[in-house]
């Protein structure tokens, strides 16, 4: 009878023993992919400036140009290009999570684009710029990634 008891005591044991080895099973191959999805995902939510969204800001104004980048908000991005610009900037344009450049000709004629290349960006607004001027240069650029 002993040996009986015994022998079921193991079957029990082992029973459970199988059960729990299965339910780790399951969870680590549910919980890993997760785990590593959200580790892996963090850092290419968040920008250089810490949040998901980098503003930054080119502007032009009568006396001088001025940019910003990496900042958490667009007002931020605004502020930075004000106190920096030669004068007051008439000609603010903001971005985020991208390149932005901006263009002027002597005329006074001006174009901006925004592209995940900065060269690009540059290219783009002086195109947009020679649209309505010539002798456009690019004045302007920066990326908020």
């Amino acid at each position: 009878m002993k040996l009986s008891v015994t022998f079921r005591t193991m079957n029990v044991d082992n029973r459970l023993n199988k059960i729990c080895e299965e339910i780790m099973i399951k969870a680590r191959n549910i919980l890993l992919p997760v785990l590593i999805m959200l580790l892996s995902a963090s850092p290419s939510l968040a920008g250089s400036c810490g949040a998901d969204r980098c503003w930054g800001a080119v502007a032009i104004g009568k006396n001088g140009q001025s940019w910003s980048a990496n900042y958490r908000s667009q007002q931020g991005a605004i502020n930075r290009v004000r106190n920096k610009c030669n004068g007051p900037c008439s000609t603010i344009k903001t971005f985020y999570n991208t390149c932005g450049a901006i263009a002027k000709a002597p005329s006074g004629a001006w174009g901006w684009a925004w592209h995940n290349s900065i060269e690009v960006a540059k290219s783009e607004a002086m195109a947009f710029c020679m649209d309505n001027g010539r002798n456009c240069s690019p004045r302007a650029w920066a990326c908020s990634k």
